[in-house]
C-alpha cells in the first residue's frame, strides 16, 4: 500500500480497505491479488465443454466490481477510469473509453484503455478473449463490435440498426451521444441479456443469430416479417448510455430512472423504426408482464427502500411498470414538453447522479405543470387503477349513459386522477372521441350521441398505460369493436371474444386471424381461438396455417394448437410444422411444445427426433424437451435427466431442469434437483428453483433456505426466499385444512353419538 509513492498505514478487514492519508489530494496505490467469486468471470474450455471459445468478462451491477477491484462500489460515486489488461497473444481485451495502446509483450499483449469522463463504479468493465472485431462509424461516433471467433457472419443481423438508434436517441433527447465511442462485446455464459457499461456494452452471445432466425424462408432484411431480432436488447442497452451512464441513479431505490427509461426508449425506437402499432403492442406486452408479477407475486411502489439486496429492485415494477408510467406522463404533458423535460433532466445532471425528485422538477419546469400528484399515484404508491365501465343508450334524449368505476384493491392508491378518452364507434365506420377526467371512485357521465353506438372503447390510443380494464360487452358490440382503427380496441375485443367462446365469437376471431392488418392482432386472435378450444376453432387454426406467412403469427397458431388435447388433427398439423426445415426455428420450437401438450403418446417419436434438429440457441431442442415433459412417460423422465448434465448447452440444460417440476415424486428427479440447486451456472440454479416452485415440495425447504442466505447472486437469494415462503404458506394452509377436517370429524362424531342416544331413548320409550 503506497500513498504518493511511500509506504502507508492501512487496515483491511476482508470487506473494507481503510487507508490513512493527510489532508489534500493524494495518489493511493494498492497492490493486491484476487480470486473473485463474483464480478469477474472466466469462461474456459474444460472437460465438459472442450470446444468453448475462451474468454473473461466482468459484470459489476449492482455492487460486484469490488470483488476484483478496490473501489467504493455504489452508484453515487463517480470517477474516470483507466485499465491495463495483459492477456495471451491471440486474445483481444476491450474496456471503457478509448484504446491508448496495445503493446506486444512477446507471448502476451497489453491493452491500455482510458475513459476521461466520470462514471459509476458498477459501469467499469472489460471483456477479453479470442474475439473478431467489426468496425463502423456513425456520424463521427466510432463503433466496434467484438464477437467470439467464428461468429462474425452473424453480427450484421444483430447490429444492423445500431447507427439509426444512436441518431434517434440523440435527436429525441437533444443530447448528442455523450461518449467518445460505442462498443459491444458478445460473450458466452453471460448472466444477463446485456449490461450497459459505459461505452462497452457486454451482451450474451445467444443474441447473435443467422439469417434464417431473422427472416425465415426469406432474405435479410425483411421489414415487417422479422422473427427473432436483437433490436430490443441493442436499443435498451444503448439507451442506458444516456439514462444510467450519463445520468445515473443516486441509489438503488431510484433504479427505475435507469431501467424504466431504457425500457421505454427501447419501445420508442420500435415506433420510430417499425410504426405505431408495433410500439403500442410492445407497451401492451409490458403491461401484461407487470400485471403478471403484480397478480402472482407482489405489489410495491416503484421507488422503495424496502429490499435486502439491490438485485431485488430489478423486477417488472422497475422495468415494465416504470416504462408505462413514463408513457402515461408523456401523454399527459404532450410530446414537446416531455422532450424538453428530458433534455433538462439530462443536461442538468450530466455525468452526475439524480433521483426521482430531480426528474419531477425538470418535467415540472419544462411543462409548467405541478406533477406531485402524478408521482404520488404512480411512482410512490403501489398498485394501479382498475377501471370497470359499462354504457347504455337512451334514444329519447339522445344520450349515452356511461357508468365508470375505480375498483382497485387496498394495495393500490385509493382514488386515481386519470385523464381518459373514449372512442365511440357508429355504423359506417364513423367514430368520435370523448375526453374526460376520472377523479372519483364511481361516476356517471352523459355523452351526446345522435344515434346508438355500435361500440364504446376506453383509452383507444393507450395513453394511460398503467391500468387494468374490465368491461361487460356483448358479442355484437365486441365484433364491431374489431373494426376499430386503434389497436388497443381490437385487442380488447379479442380478449372479450375469447371469454365468450360462442360460435359467433369464433367467427369474429376467425375473421381477425384472416384479415387484420397487424400481425400482433392476428397472433392474439390465434391464441384466443386456442383458449376457446372448440372443434370449429381447431379447424380455423389449421386452415390459417395454410395462408399465414408472418413467422410470429405462425408461432401463435402452433402455440394455440397445444390446447386441443387428444386431437389427432392438431398433432398432425404440429408434426408438419416441426419437420419442415423451411419453417421458422421458433415456430418449430412452439410446435414441439404443443405436440407434447396434445398428449398423444405415439407422437413422442417426433419429439425424440427433434432433439437433434439444429436451430438458433437450440430452441427446437428446448421445445422437444418441454414437449416430452408434457407427455410424461418413463422414457421422457430419463431423457430430461440426461439433458440436465454438464456438457449440454446451458439453454438446453435450463429447459430440461425447468421441465422436471412435473416429476419430483420420482426419487431420481428429487435427488437431481437438489444437486442442480447448487449448480455452478447461475441460469441452471435459477431454473432449478423454478422447478421447485412448480412442485412446491417442502422437502426442498432446507436447500432453499441455504440458497436464500448463501448464494452469490442476489436474484437467486430473492427467488429462493420467495419460493420457500410459498411452500410454507401452502403448508400452513394444509395445517388449517387439517384442523378443519378434524373439526368436521369431531362434529360428525358428536352427531353420531347424539343419534345413538336418540335411538336408545326411542328404544326405551
Amino acid at each position: 500500500m503506497r500513498v504518493d509513492g511511500t509506504e502507508a498505514r492501512y487496515e483491511y478487514d476482508g470487506k473494507s480497505l481503510r487507508v490513512y492519508v493527510g489532508s489534500g489530494d493524494h495518489v493511493v496505490s494498492v497492490e493486491y491479488e484476487a480470486k473473485p467469486r463474483k464480478g469477474l468471470y472466466f469462461v474456459m474450455p474444460d472437460e465438459y465443454y472442450r470446444d468453448r471459445v475462451p474468454m473473461v468478462w466482468t459484470q459489476g451491477e449492482s455492487e460486484d466490481n469490488h470483488y476484483w477491484m478496490p473501489l467504493p462500489d455504489y452508484p453515487n460515486a463517480k470517477f474516470t477510469s483507466e485499465m491495463e489488461i495483459i492477456v495471451p497473444k491471440t486474445w483481444i481485451a476491450v474496456s471503457n473509453g478509448v484504446l491508448v495502446e496495445s503493446k506486444d509483450l512477446g507471448n502476451e499483449t497489453l491493452w491500455h484503455w482510458k475513459l476521461d469522463k466520470p462514471h459509476s463504479a458498477y459501469l467499469i468493465a472489460f471483456a477479453a478473449g479470442e474475439f473478431e472485431v467489426i468496425r463502423d462509424n456513425c456520424d463521427g461516433v466510432p463503433i466496434e463490435n467484438y464477437v467470439p471467433r467464428g461468429m462474425v457472419d452473424r453480427a450484421r443481423f444483430t447490429f444492423h440498426r445500431l447507427c439509426d438508434m444512436i441518431k434517434f436517441y440523440s435527436e429525441y433527447t437533444g443530447v448528442k451521444y455523450p461518449w467518445p465511442n460505442y462498443k459491444h462485446a458478445a460473450v458466452s455464459e453471460f448472466i444477463y441479456g446485456g449490461m450497459e457499461n459505459t461505452t462497452i456494452t457486454i451482451i450474451t452471445d445467444t443474441t447473435l443469430h443467422d439469417e434464417h432466425a431473422h427472416c425465415p424462408g426469406g432474405k435479410f432484411p425483411c421489414p415487417g416479417m422479422e422473427d427473432f431480432t436483437s433490436d430490443g436488447l441493442i436499443a435498451h442497452e444503448l439507451a442506458h448510455q444516456w439514462f444510467g451512464d450519463y445520468v445515473t441513479t443516486k441509489d438503488w431505490a431510484n433504479i427505475w430512472l435507469n431501467e424504466a427509461f431504457a425500457t421505454y426508449f427501447e419501445a420508442m425506437y420500435t415506433e420510430h423504426a417499425k410504426g405505431r402499432d408495433e410500439f403500442i403492442y410492445e407497451l401492451y406486452q409490458n403491461l401484461r408482464s407487470y400485471l403478471n408479477e403484480y397478480g402472482n407475486r407482489y405489489a410495491r411502489p416503484i421507488v422503495t427502500r424496502l429490499y435486502r439486496d439491490p438485485e431485488e429492485m430489478f423486477d417488472r415494477h422497475t422495468y415494465e411498470k416504470g416504462s408505462l408510467v413514463l408513457h402515461t406522463l408523456r401523454n399527459l404533458l404532450g410530446d414537446e414538453a416531455f422532450r424538453r423535460g428530458i433534455n433538462l433532466y439530462l443536461t442538468r445532471h450530466a455525468y452526475g447522479n439524480a433521483d426521482t425528485e430531480d426528474l419531477r422538477k425538470a418535467l415540472e419546469e419544462a411543462s409548467g405543470q405541478p406533477l406531485d400528484w402524478f408521482f404520488t399515484q404512480f411512482v410512490y404508491s403501489a398498485g394501479h387503477p382498475v377501471i370497470k365501465y359499462s354504457w347504455s343508450y337512451d334514444p329519447s334524449i339522445r344520450m349515452i349513459r356511461l357508468s365508470i368505476s375505480q375498483t382497485q384493491g387496498e394495495d393500490s392508491y385509493p382514488i386515481y386522477r386519470l385523464p381518459l378518452e373514449l372512442e365511440i364507434g357508429y355504423s359506417g365506420g364513423r367514430t368520435e372521441t370523448f375526453r374526460f377526467e376520472l377523479n372519483e371512485r364511481d361516476a356517471t357521465l352523459y355523452i351526446p350521441a345522435s344515434e346508438k353506438p355500435q361500440y364504446v372503447c376506453l383509452d383507444p390510443q393507450f395513453k394511460v398505460g398503467v391500468k387494468a380494464v374490465n368491461a361487460d360487452k356483448g358479442v355484437e358490440e365486441t365484433l364491431a369493436e374489431l373494426g376499430s382503427g386503434n389497436l388497443p380496441c381490437r385487442l380488447e375485443a379479442i380478449d372479450a371474444l375469447a371469454r365468450v367462446g360462442s360460435a359467433r365469437a369464433v367467427e369474429g376471431l376467425s375473421s381477425a386471424l384472416r384479415n387484420d392488418k397487424f400481425w400482433g392482432v392476428r397472433a392474439e386472435a390465434a391464441r384466443a381461438l386456442g383458449r376457446v378450444g372448440t372443434d370449429e376453432a381447431l379447424k380455423v387454426l389449421i386452415n390459417a396455417l395454410i395462408a399465414e406467412q408472418h413467422p410470429r403469427v405462425r408461432q401463435a397458431i402452433v402455440e394455440a394448437l397445444g390446447n386441443f388435447r387428444g386431437k389427432v388433427e392438431a398433432a398432425k398439423a404440429l408434426v408438419e410444422v416441426l419437420e419442415n426445415t423451411r419453417e421458422s426455428y421458433y415456430a418449430r420450437y412452439r410446435a414441439a411444445q404443443s405436440l407434447g401438450k396434445v398428449g398423444i403418446a405415439e407422437y413422442g417419436k417426433y419429439l425424440v427426433k427433434a432433439l437433434d434438429y439444429p436451430s438458433h440457441n437450440y430452441v427446437i431442442t428446448q421445445g422437444a424437451l418441454q414437449g416430452l415433459a408434457e407427455l410424461g412417460s418413463e422414457d421422457a423422465v430419463s431423457t430430461l435427466l440426461s439433458y440436465t448434465e454438464l456438457g449440454k448447452p446451458t439453454p438446453v440444460r435450463v429447459a430440461a431442469v425447468q421441465s422436471l417440476s412435473k416429476f419430483v415424486s420420482d426419487r431420481r428427479v428429487y435427488d437431481r434437483l437438489r444437486m442442480l440447486l447448487k449448480d455452478p451456472y447461475f441460469r441452471v440454479r435459477f431454473a432449478a428453483i423454478a422447478a421447485v416452485e412448480g412442485a412446491l415440495d417442502p422437502r426442498f425447504l432446507d436447500v432453499l433456505d441455504e440458497l436464500s442466505v448463501r448464494d452469490l447472486d442476489g436474484r437467486v437469494r430473492r427467488y429462493a426466499r420467495d419460493v420457500a415462503r410459498r411452500i410454507r404458506d401452502q403448508l400452513q394452509r394444509g395445517v388449517e385444512y387439517a384442523r378443519l377436517r378434524e373439526e368436521i370429524d369431531r362434529i360428525r362424531e358428536e352427531q353420531r353419538r347424539l343419534m345413538d342416544r336418540l335411538d336408545r331413548l326411542e328404544f326405551k320409550g
